[in-house]
């Protein structure tokens, strides 16, 4: 099993997984892929011991790195905490003295507050994302989702516009490009599955039990 081999593997995981490059960045997996071929060298591409191993560790680093993301989330919202009250100390002492020009916040403080909502920025887009991928699946057919997953992976969420309009747009998007190869996306009826699974069996060779 090749570096290369073990990176398509774990960033098809990483996306069936939603593990965003902000719990699991391109550095890391570039390093974990080095690892893990050096670890198998000989090992199949498809071995369902080997996947299973490389599946257990990226859960493992993903969890770990949440648990980091949490912490950071915490600390930042006990900072923003901190910080709102040093502004609004210091716009009381600023009303008690006339004001000759605009009120302005030190730059390390500003640069402390653009810090943190850059981070719930990416949290927001991040539980969209998730959100918008989910509900576009439901109108694609099973057999499709890895491709689509794939598909959507560089898609860029708009935290202003609802889930459902980027559902449609991007399942739009998918079927316009991948129409004549794969056909109508939209997910079979029952009934035509059924028939489908009917016609199937149907054009087995009948072999004659003796």
């Amino acid at each position: 099993m090749t570096k290369e081999e073990v990176l398509q593997k774990a960033n098809e995981y990483c996306t069936e997984k939603a593990y965003t490059s902000e719990t699991l960045t391109d550095e890391f997996k570039d390093k974990f892929s080095d690892f893990f071929s050096k670890k198998y060298p000989d090992a199949n591409f498809d071995d369902e011991a080997t996947l299973a191993d490389l599946k257990f560790n990226l859960d493992t680093a993903f969890s770990a790195t949440s648990k980091g993301v949490t912490a950071k989330q915490k600390a930042f919202e006990e900072k923003e905490n901190e910080f709102k009250r040093q502004i609004e100390e210091l716009s009381k002492r600023l009303e008690k003295k006339p004001r000759e020009k605009p009120l302005e916040i030190p730059k390390e403080l500003q640069d402390k507050l653009d810090e943190l909502e850059k981070f719930k920025d990416a949290q927001r887009r991040q539980e969209k994302y998730k959100s918008v991928l989910a509900l576009a699946k439901k109108g694609i057919r099973e057999d499709l989702h890895k491709s689509f997953e794939n598909y959507a992976t560089d898609f860029a969420v708009n935290l202003d516009e609802t889930d459902e309009e980027q559902a449609k747009r991007l399942t739009t998007r998918f079927q316009d490009i991948f129409r004549d190869s794969i056909g109508d996306i939209k997910p079979l009826a029952p009934k035509q599955t059924q028939k489908q699974e009917q016609e199937f069996i149907e054009s087995l060779k009948k072999v004659k039990v003796c």
